[in-house]
């Protein structure tokens, strides 16, 4: 069974949104966007710890974007095979389509006023019946951790239910063999007991403790106070048992929270097994964690990932912040959530989605952790190399565009691979810039002459970038389009490397092109760099300590720097960083001021 679909309408900040899920799934998104809200959301149905008075609807359960006084959640679940969902749920299940409807359904007077809701199930959304109580719960439910979860209550209880079912499923020899051990433990312990109360300082610490409370009260004469253990009947006795680590054969309690979020996932787990090893579950439970990667490394993050989604064999939600989980997610299984031009929240395509899968597996190796980033941003710069991302990120700091805050992240493509990561950004809505070097390819004709003539590659590209943002999105990019047909044939076949034509060209298409936020360079970074103010000039001469001849230098200081771009790069805005705030009023400034504005526009500030 698998739940498939959540349908929100009105509810919190979605104002109407339609998520598919996966059986494994992971919900990103930048903080905020209501991750939490939609596992709420399924949890209102769902979570059999939360009392009747816990799902009743409140004020600020009803969209804040809308003006209706009703809110309605519903999860549709398909592929039921599990018998005890047939026998509590059929009359609900649609024989053609094999799919079950559960709703809450909430309405208002007006904000302020009298509550009420609904729990609906059926077969379609036209042949929904109100269910009088929450009976299906015995058999179909959510067991779910949150992100400010109390690690320990969760462990103790859990390790209660595990050491519940074993002893429910032993044998009869095993239980008389058990029953037998338990003896001597009673045993046991009434002799501890017995020997603690012999050591003389327990004996006399009790004495002394019965006549004061004799001197304070006249009731205290008939009752004797002790100093000792508390020994359990052996029905209460597995509750008082613990986790325990051991090393070198001394044990300690299990610590770290680290630690104990695996060991709760592992118990998990391990009543999931036992559910599922007999002849048939006794309830479908849809495991549902925020944050797993709390207080664990990179790697173990990454091993965490991998045992939720190859391992637990059952249905698993997980909302997270972490680029090293969603790396190791299956691509099928991401959903991402973003705010909508009207502010409310939706999932990029719908939510899992064999789209975003593909464009996700095109990136082939450079899915790394990294670029993983990319899910949790607002808005992206794609930038040609490392030495890009070390000098933009400088930047930002000298000139107050803080990248963490408005949640921007500046990606390298590593080479002019640009077009598979925008392919990704389109199908996950997040808004992407480009910055390109203008930069000249030399091309080799076997068959005509001359036999070497140039192109404009970089505008060329920049051009593309446009023309696949219109095919994936339909951006109206018509002034572009009119540029376009007027440099018809003078973008390829040049004869030479003209710089002062590469000038007239990149004065031609730069504006446009930074219309639909594609940033291109005069020449390339380091040239741009160098050309950009005197100040720049001064401090990249004094880095290098050149004495070469006036008309020598500009040409052998950019070679420099191209010669170990992304190291020169690095020691350079270490060493020079305050320099950086004078490229404030240059086009090297501008695609983060863009990204700022992109930011803003996006959160209506």
């Amino acid at each position: 069974m698998k739940l498939s679909k959540v349908m929100l309408r009105n509810y919190r900040n979605f104002s109407s949104a339609e998520i598919n899920f996966n059986k494994k799934s992971l919900i990103i998104g930048a903080n905020d966007v209501g991750k939490s809200n939609l596992i709420d959301a399924i949890r209102l149905l769902l979570d059999k710890t939360l009392s009747e008075n816990d799902i009743e609807p409140a004020d600020e359960d009803f969209c804040a974007f809308t003006e209706y006084n009703s809110f309605e959640i519903i999860l549709i679940f398909n592929e039921i095979e599990e018998e005890c969902i047939w026998a509590k749920l059929g009359q609900y299940i649609n024989d053609s389509t094999g799919e079950l409807y559960l709703g809450y359904y909430a309405t208002r007077d007006t904000p302020g006023g009298t509550k009420k809701f609904e729990i609906k199930a059926g077969p379609s959304l036209e042949l929904l019946e109100e269910l009088q109580s929450r009976f299906y719960l015995k058999v179909l439910n959510l067991k779910y951790v949150g992100a400010s979860r109390n690690i320990d209550n969760f462990l103790r209880s859990q390790k209660n239910k595990l050491l519940e079912v074993l002893k429910s499923i032993r044998t009869e020899e095993q239980t008389s063999i058990d029953n037998g051990y338990m003896e001597q433990v009673r045993t046991f312990m009434n002799d501890v007991q017995e020997q603690i109360d012999s050591l003389s300082y327990v004996k006399s610490a009790g004495e002394k403790l019965n006549t004061t409370l004799a001197d304070l009260a006249e009731h205290h004469v008939s009752q004797e106070i002790k100093l000792g253990i508390d020994v359990p009947n052996s029905k209460d006795l597995f509750k008082k048992v613990q986790l325990l680590s051991y090393i070198n054969d001394q044990s300690i309690q299990v610590g770290g929270d680290g630690k104990k979020n695996q060991a709760f996932i592992a118990l998990w787990a391990a009543l999931n097994e036992l559910q599922k090893a007999g002849d048939q579950a006794e309830e479908v439970s849809i495991f549902c964690i925020e944050e797993p990667e709390a207080h664990l490394h990179p790697h173990q993050q990454r091993k965490l990932s991998e045992y939720l989604v190859q391992h637990l064999d059952t249905q698993v939600i997980l909302t997270s912040h972490s680029p090293y989980i969603a790396t190791e997610f299956d691509p099928y299984s991401i959903v991402r959530l973003y705010s909508s031009i009207d502010k409310s929240t939706v999932a990029a395509r719908g939510g899992v989605s064999h789209e975003v899968a593909g464009k996700i597996k095109g990136l082939e190796f450079r899915s790394n952790a990294l670029s993983s980033e990319v899910y949790f941003s607002d808005c992206v710069l794609l930038v040609e190399g490392s030495s890009e991302v070390i000098f933009y990120k400088a930047l930002a700091n000298q000139i107050n565009v803080d990248l963490d805050k408005l949640n921007i992240s500046i990606l390298s493509v590593e080479g002019v691979g640009f077009k598979r990561y925008i392919e990704l950004l389109e199908a996950l809505n997040i808004t992407w810039l480009v910055r390109t070097d203008n930069d000249y390819f030399k091309v080799t004709r076997k068959k005509k002459e001359p036999k070497e003539v140039y192109r404009l590659a970089g505008v060329q590209r920049a051009i593309s970038f446009a023309t696949l943002k219109k095919e994936l999105s339909g951006l109206n990019i018509e002034q572009l389009e009119k540029l376009i047909k007027q440099n018809e044939g003078k973008l390829s076949n040049l004869p030479t490397r003209d710089e002062e034509y590469r000038e007239q060209i990149y004065t031609e298409f730069y504006t446009e092109l930074k219309n639909n936020n594609i940033f291109l360079a005069n020449v390339g970074l380091e040239e741009d760099l160098y050309h950009s103010c005197n100040e720049l000039k001064e401090n990249l001469k004094s880095y290098f300590e050149t004495k070469l001849d006036e008309d020598e230098e500009d040409e052998d200081i950019i070679e420099l720097m191209k010669k170990k771009k992304s190291t020169f790069m690095f020691h350079f805005v270490e060493q020079h960083f305050e320099c950086l705030k004078n490229l404030r009023d240059t086009t090297l400034a501008e695609p983060l001021f863009k990204c700022q504005k992109v930011i803003e526009s996006l959160r209506y500030v």
